[in-house]
């Protein structure tokens, strides 16, 4: 370092031309995924020391963290923002589950696999992309990446606002460049101006991972495959100083390999040795943060919290060069001739994460006017308009939560306000093929797969087909069409083969049937927190057998003729969860009235059902939950047939039949009197990341009237458990015991309910 800065001091002092402007420094930030977090303790210290940064140059998370530091936010800030992020939705495609719309819950709370199929929307892709008629396979339906990158393009669109037209980098507040690779050309990308979004979602856009970028004819990739270390660019752009922060060693005894970020890791490394050493000699203060124990995707907040923290330490070690190198600059300074005019610089951006803004045009790409009109026929996003960046998100989210889309980005155009907002949805695969797997002590093993024809269309004619296998087979095909309205008419036929030990007062029977159903209704859709059904349902069973220890089962008929069942029904769902399996804020209700005319098909009385759950969470500290549930079922009329009889028990609601309610305390099926009611309380605390212990207790009370109310004991339950939150579903294994059956048992599951 000293005879770098004796050697520059002699030119500065032998050159005219030098002594019009001081030395620039150039600040090189490399590629590492999480470990990147790194670069911000870096700045910090870089900030205490006020060197003037003239020149900012990063690939992948160097660009992220660079280019927001070119463009006015601080050290501190990108700490905080940094530290802010909810990075399991960034690194996502997610959108949380109470802005998602009710009808398209059940496929992320029930299939483990969504495989999107059908045509795509080619129309913005060059035509080398577009796949010509009769090639497409299989393999065309794949994704090519993990995740396309909604969520984090619209984080950088959100942060960078004045940033979002055609730039050019170097009238920045601190002039930027950043790094990809564009596949096609088989070359080293280097963007000093355009796109600033694009740019650093193209330099960080990992294979595998995140989708390429696609720009005109290129397709761009992670900068780190070629350069990911580039000071070359930032002596090209003019630094004569580099400080440049390096994460990693080159050479590591024994290379953990665990996940795709070490992998991608350990690949890049083998394509950066010809850049890489020379980078290395070429830097004048190299500052290299321990990252050891971290991978690319280690992005969990205490890894974040230590990883700024290390990045800071490393900085501190290279005080000494700092300094000297500052006073250096500083002495640089006093031997200008005259005053130099500084270049013209846009504007610090716009944190409209806290910030409002007004909006001047807005304008789409993707959309036929017709379906804009209708998509956007609600929305606040209009000219004019006063705007926060939390207003903008929801609406994005409504938009992309349509699953018609493969993303919805936005720009906001201009640097100052107003600003001219442009949204660009992109179409997506219109339909699907899900699969969901579950084991569990009742039915060892169930498998459902479900395929959606036309589902994710906006509107017009939908078709969808399920069927579960297990020991209760069931299927089901609907038919839908989605008016503009917030209204649709399905029409569906199910089958259910099931067959079902009903307990009474301790003596079996097992009732073995098949069922048909054909549905009509016209229900809500593209409702966010609800759902309404208005309908008629035709049901139609056949008996194999009844085998009863006992010689009638109270309460119910068990004349196996009756065996059609004729209904008008309305259904009332609300859910406010945040998630379906751990919620930690949220309620829930789903409440429906039958009414059946038990007289078309014999001499007998017509006889109606009302059913109601409720469920609230609520939160006692970060790890503590109660969880508050109450159900009910009152069936109103006599001479009602077993088939719809109050049934109590069970690990899972309507596992085999439609009105089950589970209860903690026993896995077989009992059956109550006309009047059923149940509360339960959860105590859920999570003692580590996806892991939980749980404590229960439930009360049930049935009855045949008021005035038989408490003739019988209450039913008492109580368990305790385990769960842990897997990638396939929830894993859960708990003891119960109750009051009714005075006995201990077990339970085991893993996957989703279904």
């Amino acid at each position: 370092m000293k005879r770098f800065l004796t050697a520059l001091s002699l030119l500065l002092l032998l050159s005219p031309a030098l002594q019009a402007q001081r030395p620039k420094v150039g600040v090189v930030l490399c590629g590492g995924g999480a470990k990147g977090a790194a670069h911000v303790g870096v700045l910090k210290v870089l900030e205490e020391n006020n060197i003037p940064i003239d020149y900012i140059v990063g690939t992948s998370m160097g660009a992220i963290v660079g280019g927001l530091y070119a463009i006015g936010y601080s050290a501190a800030e990108l700490d905080s923002l940094i530290m802010a992020q909810d990075w399991n939705y960034v690194m996502s495609d997610r959108i949380p589950r109470r802005d998602t719309y009710f009808e398209q819950r059940k496929y992320r709370d029930d299939y483990l696999v969504r495989i999107p199929f059908g045509r795509g929307d080619y129309s913005r892709l060059g035509a080398r992309e577009r796949p010509r008629r009769g090639e497409a396979s299989l393999l065309d339906n794949i994704p090519i990446a993990m995740v396309g990158g909604q969520n984090i393009y619209n984080l950088f669109t959100r942060l960078s606002v004045g940033y979002q037209d055609s730039l050019d980098f170097n009238r920045m507040p601190i002039p930027f460049a950043c790094v990809a690779v564009d596949l096609i050309g088989k070359k080293e990308v280097v963007f000093h101006s355009g796109n600033f979004v694009d740019a650093i979602r193209a330099s960080m856009a990992i294979p595998g991972y995140f989708s390429p970028v696609r720009l005109g004819n290129m397709v761009l990739i992670d900068g780190g495959a070629l350069n990911n270390y580039p000071v070359d660019v930032a002596r090209e752009m003019g630094a004569d100083i580099i400080i440049g922060v390096k994460l990693g060693e080159m050479e590591k005894e024994d290379p953990a390999i665990n996940s795709i970020g070490d992998l991608f890791n350990e690949v890049l490394e083998l394509y950066m040795d010809t850049k890489y050493p020379k980078a290395i000699a070429d830097t004048d203060i190299l500052i290299a943060p321990s990252v050891k124990g971290f991978s690319t995707l280690s992005f969990d907040t205490k890894s974040l919290r230590t990883l700024i923290d290390n990045g800071e330490a490393a900085a501190r070690e290279k005080q000494e060069a700092i300094s000297a190198m500052k006073d250096w600059l500083d002495r640089s300074q006093q031997m200008f001739i005259g005053p130099i005019k500084p270049p013209e610089r846009y504007r610090k951006a716009v944190r409209l994460d806290r910030d409002s803004i007004s909006l001047g045009s807005v304008s789409f790409n993707g959309l036929t006017a017709q379906d804009a009109q209708w998509l956007l026929r609600k929305s606040p996003l209009k000219p004019g308009a006063r705007i926060s960046g939390q207003t903008l998100d929801e609406e994005v989210s409504r938009f992309y939560n349509t699953a018609a889309f493969e993303s919805v980005t936005y720009q906001l155009q201009g640097h100052e306000d107003p600003y001219n907002l442009e949204l660009n949805f992109k179409g997506g695969r219109k339909s699907g093929l899900g699969v969901g797997i579950r084991f569990d002590t009742e039915e060892v093993a169930s498998i459902l797969v479900g395929v959606g024809l036309n589902e994710n269309a906006l509107y017009g004619s939908k078709l969808s087909l399920s069927a579960k296998l297990a020991y209760n087979t069931q299927a089901a095909l609907q038919y839908s069409y989605a008016f503009k309205s917030l209204a649709q008419f399905k029409m569906g036929y199910s089958f259910r083969s099931s067959g079902v030990n009903i307990m009474n007062s301790g003596l079996r029977s097992n009732m073995d049937f098949d069922e048909h159903s054909f549905t009509a209704a016209f229900s809500t859709v593209k409702a966010r927190d609800i759902a309404i059904d208005l309908g008629g349902r035709l049901d139609i069973y056949r008996y194999n057998s009844l085998l009863s220890e006992a010689e009638s089962l109270p309460t119910y008929d068990t004349d196996l003729s009756r065996d059609r069942f004729l209904s008008a029904f309305a259904r009332f769902q609300f859910d406010r969860r945040d998630e379906e399996y751990f919620p930690s804020r949220g309620s829930d209700f789903d409440g429906s009235v039958n009414y059946y005319f038990n007289g078309i098909f014999g001499d007998h009385n017509d006889f109606m059902t009302a059913k109601i759950h409720f469920s609230t969470v609520i939160p006692a500290g970060q790890r503590l939950a109660f969880i508050l549930s109450l159900d009910n079922r009152t069936i109103m009329g006599g001479g009602v047939p077993l088939i719809h009889a109050n049934i109590m028990g069970g690990g899972l609601a309507g596992r085999y039949l439609d009105q089950q309610i589970p209860f903690i305390g026993f896995g077989y099926t009992h059956v109550f009197q006309n009047v059923l009611s149940i509360a339960t309380l959860d105590m859920r605390y999570k003692i580590l990341d996806n892991h939980y212990i749980f404590a229960s207790g439930a009360y049930s009370r049935d009855f045949q009237n008021l005035e038989t109310m408490f003739d019988r004991a209450p039913v008492i339950g109580a368990r305790l458990g385990y769960s842990y939150n897997s990638f396939i579903g929830p894993l859960s294994a708990n003891i119960f015991w109750s009051n009714y059956t005075k006995r201990v048992g077990a339970y085991i599951s893993l996957g989703f309910s279904f």
